[in-house]
């Protein structure tokens, strides 16, 4: 994991990823900044995702590869059912969050990392569950 010289393991979702992908100008230049600063973690949540959304062998190869070239987070006991009471809390005070942006919520959390999101609903749960999100102005070259 990078250094806290170089800034705290960023957590990119996988909507971000997709942005990336489409070589989406400011998000590719923020992803590759952070990959040559080494703070990018990875989940197998996101990867499973951008697996399921390949649209060659070649994207396949390249999201397979992102365990060995990322630190993968590691998932604590009961991360999924603490992820469905942490939904249900959100739920109970009138807000709404699938269980899949609580449980990459809650991975953030539980690691200490940062999430970087264009998911709105997880940017309006924000305080709700003490998220620290990247905001590519934190990128430092």
């Amino acid at each position: 994991m990078a250094s806290q010289e170089q800034g705290p393991p960023v957590l990119i979702d996988t909507p971000v990823w997709k942005d990336y992908f489409r070589r989406e100008e400011r998000t590719f230049s923020v992803v590759n900044g952070l990959m040559d600063a080494g703070r990018i973690c990875c989940l197998h949540l996101v990867v499973a995702e951008l697996l399921h959304a390949a649209k060659s062998e070649r994207e396949m190869k390249v999201f397979q590869d992102f365990t060995q070239v990322f630190p993968v987070l590691r998932e604590p006991p009961a991360a999924w059912v603490d992820a469905a009471r942490l939904a249900f809390k959100l739920r109970r005070k009138g807000g709404s969050l699938c269980l899949r942006d609580c449980y990459v919520a809650l991975m953030a959390k539980a690691h200490g990392v940062l999430l970087y999101t264009t998911n709105q609903a997880l940017h309006r749960a924000r305080r709700a569950m003490g998220l620290n999100f990247f905001r590519q102005r934190m990128v430092s070259r």
